[in-house]
């Protein structure tokens, strides 16, 4: 058994089909089914249940699907730490990022990044927030960006961006030349709010009710320009981070700042017994450089 039949065979598990797996490797699938059967060959067992038409592990393919994938990960990270004791910036880097904060705080990272390190292999992966912990779970991703608060047990949390939250008003709203407004003063407004995929919704949710309220929806969208534009309509009011302002901006909206201001934060996970390699510091060091 090598390296490199282990290889195979994790990919093939991850991808549970033989001609996606093959591409990814960039192999012939007749060359990936030859060497898993010469991988049962020589541990004189079987992988792969063959018996069933979809795909599906033996309890021998998924003991050793286990184990294979946490050595793949070690001899990884051993390679990184190598690379980091003689100082070179070379290597692969995989960022898992949601994709409107993409937009917002990494597009600039990402060009100044590759400028900075043309050797460093940097791949994106534009992932809805949820999806972001999976890949990293799976490998897929070696660091993701979430929304704090993150409450995941076995994850390392980098803190890259940090922003206090503003209430949104149309520029004829009783509120629109106020410095500072409570959030107990919003419990008879309409609230225009980003949907429960997002998590500020919840963050908005949580706020109110620590007021002893249970604010009035009046309309969810999954479209940040679209909330601010039902703002500017006057028809009702929001709360979100400056930043998402900033990309959306309408003279017909006040941005108001709140008497009990709570953060927007955003940062960056890997696995707790993740090594973080250097260009993988490099990437977090730089995004919170430039998003500071």
């Amino acid at each position: 058994m090598n390296l490199k039949q282990v290889e195979y065979f994790v990919e093939l598990v991850k991808e549970a089909n033989f001609t996606r797996a093959a591409n990814k490797l960039y192999i012939c699938q007749s060359a990936l089914s030859k060497a898993i059967k010469q991988l049962e060959t020589e541990l004189n067992t079987k992988l792969i249940d063959r018996s069933v038409y979809r795909f599906k592990l033996t309890p021998e393919g998924e003991i050793f699907y286990q184990n294979g994938k946490k050595a793949l990960e070690n001899i990884n990270s051993e390679i990184s730490k190598l690379k980091d004791s003689i100082n070179l910036m070379q290597g692969k880097v995989a960022v898992g990022i949601p994709p409107v904060l993409g937009t917002m705080y990494f597009s600039s990272v990402i060009y100044r990044y590759r400028n900075l390190y043309p050797d460093v292999d940097l791949r994106i992966e534009e992932v809805g927030a949820n999806t972001v912990k999976d890949m990293i779970d799976s490998g897929q991703v070696d660091i993701g960006v979430v929304i704090l608060p993150f409450r995941h047990k076995g994850f390392q949390i980098y803190p890259a961006v940090s922003a206090e939250n503003i209430l949104l008003v149309g520029k004829d709203h009783p509120f629109a030349n106020r410095d500072y407004v409570s959030i107990s003063e919003l419990e008879n407004e309409k609230f225009i709010m980003l949907d429960k995929t997002f998590t500020i919704h919840d963050r908005i949710l949580e706020a109110c009710r620590n007021f002893g309220f249970e604010p009035s929806i009046g309309f969810e969208s999954s479209q940040w320009d679209f909330v601010v534009e039902m703002v500017a309509q006057n028809q009702g009011v929001t709360i979100l981070p400056p930043k998402i302002f900033s990309r959306f901006p309408s003279s017909n909206v006040r941005l108001i700042k709140l008497a009990e201001p709570f953060p927007w934060e955003i940062a960056f996970i890997a696995k707790e017994d993740k090594y973080l390699s250097r260009p993988m510091k490099q990437f977090i060091d730089l995004a919170k450089e430039i998003n500071q």
